[in-house]
């Protein structure tokens, strides 16, 4: 098998073979970091990450549409890119992530190139180079990214130097459908007895080294799939039809019922 290019994060799984089911996986910050990561991809991310195959509906089609139309019909060029790759508030964050599949950067601003203009107080700024300014000139000059409070690049820079969105002293537990809690021993006797596994001993453990490519395709089964980690592991089908798209809307939004129940209480 071939070596995995670019760094990979290792995560030990405890799969029981019999039932072919991933029970939960041990992990440190660095995978859980990337987990909770996903929480700040925007829809066209996730599009153009998985190759205009998302299968969320007609976004493959929406993003293709944008990315065929000539510029001539946008305002500027920066329109068409800003809908193409849209930047990530969280970029600060995400770029210092180990594996970073959204490939986020630190964030560049761009004022215009009338020092007369940019020099003012109120200088309107842009993420992306070829917007127009107020004064009808073009934004080009790269400039000093502003600061504001809560901004996402100063409470990076703030942020403990072995983590990113978690702590970096602690080990996590994650369940297949997964559910991210700190590692205990009271946690995994909870979810042997969920499982109705009698013995631990049964249970094979498992090293996953994910790479990029894989963290990419886990991303995809979350979408789709009620357990993400056993699906990856024993490389079944992602499905290709309706019902992941019924599989999708379940995943994303909280069944009615409970909803009623919370407005009831």
């Amino acid at each position: 098998m071939a070596k995995p290019e670019g760094p990979t994060i290792g995560v030990k799984l405890s799969v029981d073979k019999e039932k072919k089911k991933v029970l939960f996986a041990e992990s440190n910050k660095e995978f859980v970091d990337v987990l909770f990561s996903f929480l700040t991809v925007l829809l066209d991310t996730i599009v153009r990450l998985l190759d205009k195959q998302s299968q969320l509906g007609c976004l493959d089609q929406l993003y293709k549409s944008v990315e065929d139309l000539n510029l001539e019909y946008f305002q500027t060029s920066a329109c068409k890119a800003m809908l193409l790759k849209p930047l990530n508030a969280a970029s600060g964050h995400c770029c210092r992530l180990k594996i970073n599949v959204d490939g986020s950067v630190p964030r560049v601003v761009y004022v215009c190139k009338d020092t007369r203009c940019s020099a003012l107080s109120d200088n309107a700024f842009s993420s992306f180079p070829g917007t127009i300014c107020k004064c009808g000139k073009v934004m080009e000059s790269i400039g000093q990214c502003p600061k504001y409070d809560g901004d996402t690049e100063t409470a990076a820079a703030t942020c403990s130097e072995d983590g990113v969105f978690v702590k970096g002293c602690l080990k996590f537990i994650v369940t297949d459908d997964l559910q991210v809690a700190p590692a205990s021993t009271s946690l995994m006797m909870s979810v042997f007895e969920k499982f109705g596994v009698l013995d631990p001993a049964v249970l094979e453990q498992q090293v996953l080294q994910f790479s990029s490519e894989k963290i990419t395709c886990l991303l995809k089964r979350l979408l789709t799939s009620k357990q993400p980690l056993t699906d990856h592991y024993f490389e079944a089908p992602v499905p290709q039809d309706d019902a992941s798209l019924e599989a999708l809307v379940q995943n994303l939004h909280p069944k009615q019922e409970n909803e009623d129940q919370v407005l009831c209480n």
